[in-house]
């Protein structure tokens, strides 16, 4: 098993990584003028010598650094002279870092990076929503040495898992951690507004598609159980068809929660609240944020009433959503799931089932799934202030 993980950039965490299967750590600068898959509030604040000296700690450590150029949308700018110029001085930038591996989530920018810089070892990236043979071989025929498979959909369709590693020879990736919809329909709008959100064009963000999937859970929390995440124990199932590299996310949490992750993955057991494993919100310290990072990223007077604005923040705040909270409010009790767990999703098609006619996941909630009613409560409290800044539109004064 290898693991790739990502990059909050702590030094002091680098070595404990080490002692474990990690093989490759992932990040990128909170913004380049390509972008990426998560906005730029979301990055680790970093000067461009401070990526060099980490590229370099982690290779003294025997682990591989990974950039990612993964805009699902690169907004029609690649076909500019200036575009061309800034990604031949971006590459070689990384390059002179030490730098040799990147991901990408655009045929046409996989293809330039293969043909002017062979150097680099390309990655696609989940946004490529691989999740067909067809789709695999078409990367790989373009070069690809290693692809992410499009998790979110098809992590538990395992007719389909067999046939993508049958399909190709390069590496494949699963993400075994990621709290998504199934086949989530906001996927497509999600990606091109994240890669928006990150090319330092410095419009305002506000990110729908995750408050509108979190309220969702809170909603319906066999939800929880509905994202194909896949437990520390059941690592086996998907190694026994030929998936041996996993990528664990997020990138901007607290150390001591990636490292839970990490050894959680690599010991192939964790008997805790699966949360801490696949949320991305909750966690006991607040990631590190750049100075005066509410007004760098938010204070956008032409866009949205500020005073408005800040009382949506605070809403959001409350949730846990880049803030610390005392005590995580969902609980996933992975004691309380069945060994077998994963053999209801061996033998049929999720999606082509109707979620009310199976009830599987309904009755593993019930068992296993519990949401502080407090927290419950306040949530959809403050769901219902975001949904009239942002729906009725009092957010610009709209009415």
């Amino acid at each position: 098993m290898q693991l790739s993980v990502p990059a909050n950039f702590d030094p002091q965490l680098v070595p404990r990584l080490a002692e474990y299967p990690v093989r490759e750590v992932y990040g990128k600068f909170p913004a380049d003028f390509i972008g990426g898959g998560r906005p730029s509030y979301m990055g680790t604040p970093l000067p461009r010598r401070a990526l060099a000296k980490y590229v370099r700690l982690l290779a003294d450590h025997g682990i591989v650094f990974n950039y990612l150029l993964n805009a699902a949308c690169l907004g029609n700018r690649e076909w500019s002279r200036r575009w061309q110029r800034k990604l031949h001085r971006l590459l070689g930038r990384l390059e002179a870092m030490g730098i040799r591996s990147l991901t990408v989530s655009t045929p046409y920018l996989l293809e330039v990076v293969k043909r002017r810089f062979p150097q680099f070892r390309v990655k696609v990236g989940i946004y490529a929503q691989v999740d067909t043979p067809r789709r695999a071989r078409f990367w790989q025929s373009l070069g690809a040495d290693s692809i992410n498979i499009e998790s979110f959909s098809i992590n538990r369709d395992f007719a389909r898992l067999r046939a993508i590693r049958a399909a190709v020879d390069c590496d494949l990736q699963l993400i075994p951690n990621h709290p998504c919809l199934p086949n989530c329909p906001m996927q497509p709008y999600h990606q091109v507004g994240c890669a928006h959100a990150s090319d330092g064009s410095g419009g305002l963000f506000i990110d729908y598609c995750f408050l509108r999937c979190s309220r969702e859970r809170v909603l319906a929390p066999a939800t929880y159980i509905k994202a194909g995440w896949i437990r520390p124990e059941d690592l086996g199932a998907y190694e026994e068809i030929g998936y041996t590299t996993f990528k664990l996310i997020e990138r901007n949490i607290p150390s001591p929660d990636l490292l839970r992750r990490v050894k959680a993955y690599s010991e192939r057991r964790f008997e805790g609240n699966l949360a801490d494993l696949v949320l991305p919100y909750g966690f006991r310290q607040a990631p590190k944020k750049a100075s005066f990072w509410a007004l760098r990223h938010f204070f956008r007077p032409r866009s949205a009433s500020p005073r408005k604005l800040n009382r949506m923040m605070g809403a959001i705040r409350r949730q846990g959503m880049w803030h610390a909270l005392e005590a995580h409010p969902v609980v996933i009790d992975s004691r309380k799931l069945p060994p077998d767990f994963l053999d209801a999703f061996r033998t049929h098609d999720c999606a082509a089932l109707d979620c009310a006619e199976c009830g599987y996941c309904q009755r593993m909630a019930d068992e296993a799934v519990r949401v502080d009613p407090e927290f419950r409560r306040r949530a959809l409290e403050d769901y219902a202030v975001i949904d009239r800044m942002l729906i009725d539109g009092e957010l610009w004064n709209a009415r």
